[in-house]
């Protein structure tokens, strides 16, 4: 076998064996070296965690470490459909593990690749410096190789970088490690009333004309919806011309003193670019006419995106939004760069305002890593990292003084731009990123440009892919990844993310009964021989029912609030996805989800998820203070009833969500032999383990409003 060598690799030894594949696929357990606290064996890799790759994918390279196929000996493939070439496979060890003495155990499958797969080492204390320990070019076929790392090094990350193509079949890692249990951050829950927050587009706060707040449509969010209200600002029109900002734009300064006025949570999410970066990029077509991209990436088409500089308009925009509706009056005046230009003669235009402490909240921008509309519109995490910095901070200020949300408002809530797929890989590339290009605090923590982490998901059949192509209807949360992903998420940032809270800002299901996001039941396709002959009424039930669950679901895994997707439709009459995700009807009145959103948290918004109980039945306590709650439910996709012997040392009451009321319905408890028969179904039902819940121990069910 040829091998690239070079200086670095003179320190390792290689060598070749032949031994059964199916070998490797049951280690040893690991044995004591004699040096105190370290054994020796394969390291047990977390891959939900430790593992991650650089490019458009779902998640980590299981497969490149337990094969699953009959053949062990096929060669990993990192996935379909991705867009950058050179692939790149990180492991990373924890700052609480010192593995060293490290022995890479490569099995060779089919095929050769020129050129192959480089493997880097990075010492700890190196400075993430990456020194060349291997090249692998598949040309042993079924053989296993051996690759023994310089010894009584202490290793921070491995690193597999080369064309997608060139994977082996499988890769071990053995050596000498420290058993260690990862520590955790002692996160605090958030209150469920975190979990009811909404999309909506600013057409949704205004009149159709543009010309005042619609109380309606308004007053019908504020109203259901208690979490934060994230709305999207279109950079191209918020920057018509370079460096000048726009705020007269859907009654920006009206929207945002109103939420704020009625204690309400705006949350103000770029997209797009800015005008003069989108006339940069390639004309879109259509019949015959030219239509600017309006998907646009956040710099202009031929910027070097590899440059902090190149995001410099994102973050003056960001910038002057802080500066205007953030909580520091001392901004220079100098600083504020507004767009004064009359829509028509003398039409009035937005005057200079500073510090008026409307808004706390704010993202980076919205899915950069819409891999679906192709390389030019992708963002890797490494980009995204850079974005991310520059909108933070101005990129720690290199920037100017007039770029950065926290240069303007220092006490201001900064978020990623919601990832569009539900893994932390991409936020492991930012944290790669901001190693090199932010570096550490004073205390030795990484400097990382965001408050809160951000991700996108909906619960289809076709895995947890937003464009996947394979959907064809939006499932139960419990039968999705929904829980899995939020765990991944929430490890992440225990472990690598400095403990952040962790936020899904878009989740929901469509009403459309064709949609392939669809809330419909799996006992509903049984039941109709169409999907569009299934009652309205019943999806729309089936869409609170399931939107109350991924609530639960998620937050038992530890996820700290949700933005639903969304207040109203954007074409209800259409089957597309996403179109019809609205849990308000065009009239303003509420649909079950919202129904339900607003009696969970009207019965418990203080309570914060404890623990669960049971899995099947679903049993979950939340607490505030003293206070207990039982949530009880079974999770499937039809009718199912059963009950539940919950033990209770007084008679109890339980709540039951209601369509079209305010509040749940109450009922009592039978009792025997000092438990509850709690009765079960799809619907969750909410149990006070201590008497009755002062929130609503008074209320009853209000008529049904009119849907």
């Amino acid at each position: 076998m040829k091998v690239v060598l070079t200086l670095a690799l003179l320190l390792v030894t290689i060598s070749c064996s032949s031994p059964s594949a199916q070998s490797m696929d049951a280690p040893a357990a690991p044995v004591p070296t004699g040096e105190p606290g370290y054994v020796n064996g394969v390291l047990p890799l977390d891959l939900s965690t430790m593992v991650y790759q650089q490019n458009n994918v779902n998640g980590p390279p299981t497969a490149l470490f337990f094969p699953t196929d009959k053949d062990p000996t096929n060669t990993f493939n990192p996935g379909h459909g991705l867009l950058l070439n050179e692939h790149t496979i990180v492991i990373d060890f924890p700052p609480q593990w010192d593995a060293k003495n490290l022995k890479l155990r490569i099995l060779d499958g089919k095929g050769e690749f020129n050129p192959g797969q480089r493997y880097y080492a990075v010492a700890r204390g190196s400075g993430g410096a990456e020194k060349l320990v291997h090249t692998f070019t598949g040309q042993r076929y079924n053989e296993v190789e051996t690759v023994e790392l310089p010894r009584d090094i202490v290793y921070e990350r491995l690193v597999l970088r080369g064309p997608k193509n060139a994977q082996p079949a499988k890769l071990e890692i053995v050596g000498d490690y420290r058993p260690f249990k990862p520590v955790k951050y002692q996160r605090q829950r958030a209150p469920l009333a975190d979990f009811t927050g909404a999309n909506a587009f600013p057409w949704n706060f205004n009149k159709p004309d543009g010309g005042s707040i619609s109380e309606e449509k308004y007053g019908a969010m504020r109203d259901a919806f208690g979490g934060v209200l994230r709305m999207y600002v279109e950079l191209e029109k918020f920057v018509p011309e370079a460096g000048q900002h726009q705020f007269r734009y859907w009654n920006l300064d009206k929207v945002a003193g109103r939420a704020r006025a009625d204690g309400k949570e705006l949350m103000l999410t770029f997209v797009h670019a800015t005008k003069s970066e989108m006339e940069t990029w390639p004309k879109n077509s259509y019949e015959g006419k030219e239509f600017a991209d309006v998907d646009a990436s956040p710099h202009a088409f031929t910027a070097d995106y590899r440059q902090e500089a190149a995001y410099k308009p994102s973050g003056e925009a960001a910038y002057q939004m802080a500066a205007r509706y953030g909580y520091n009056k001392n901004i220079p005046d100098a600083n504020l760069k507004l767009y004064t230009v009359p829509e028509y003669p003398n039409a009035p235009v937005a005057q200079p305002r500073k510090g008026l402490g409307y808004v706390r909240y704010y993202e980076a921008h919205n899915e950069l890593d819409k891999d679906w509309k192709g390389l030019s519109h992708y963002m890797s995490g490494w980009k995204m990292g850079l974005h991310q910095s520059v909108v933070y901070d101005g990129a720690q200020g290199r920037l100017g003084s007039g770029c950065g949300i926290k240069t303007a408002d220092p006490s201001a809530i900064v978020l990623n731009a919601g990832l569009a797929k539900a893994t932390p890989d991409a936020f492991r590339g930012m944290i790669d990123c901001w190693k090199k290009t932010r570096g550490y605090k004073p205390d030795g923590s990484l400097d990382i440009p965001l408050d809160q982490w951000n991700y996108h998901q909906y619960a289809t059949d076709g895995g947890g892919a937003q464009h996947g192509g394979k959907q064809t209807r939006g499932i139960a949360p419990e039968n999705s990844r929904l829980g899995a992903a939020a765990k991944r998420m929430v490890d992440f940032s225990n472990i690598y993310g400095g403990g952040k809270p962790v936020v899904l800002t878009e989740t929901g299901y469509d009403v459309h009964p064709l949609s392939p996001l669809a809330a419909v039941r799996a006992s509903d396709l049984t039941a109709y021989p169409k999907r569009e002959l299934i009652p309205e009424a019943r999806i729309h039930l089936t869409q609170g029912v399931w939107s109350l669950r991924t609530l639960l679901e998620v937050a038992a895994h530890g996820i700290d609030g949700i933005a639903w997707y969304q207040a109203f439709d954007d074409n209800g009459k259409v089957p597309y996805v996403y179109q019809s995700c609205g849990m308000l009807n065009s009239d303003n009145t509420r649909r079950p989800a919202a129904d339900f959103l607003m009696q969970a948290r009207a019965l418990m918004g203080n309570y914060k998820f404890q623990e669960r109980k049971s899995e099947n039945p679903r049993v979950d306590i939340w607490t505030d203070g003293k206070e207990r709650m039982a949530v009880l439910w079974l999770p499937v996709e039809d009718d199912t009833k059963s009950t539940y012997a919950l033990p209770l040392e007084t008679k109890g009451l339980y709540y039951t969500p209601v369509v079209g009321s305010d509040r749940m319905a109450q009922a009592k408890l039978a009792m025997k032999n000092g438990a509850a028969a709690v009765p079960l179904s799809e619907l969750p039902v909410f149990v006070p383990l201590a008497g009755p819940v002062a929130a609503s121990s008074s209320a009853q069910p209000k008529e049904a409003k009119k849907k």
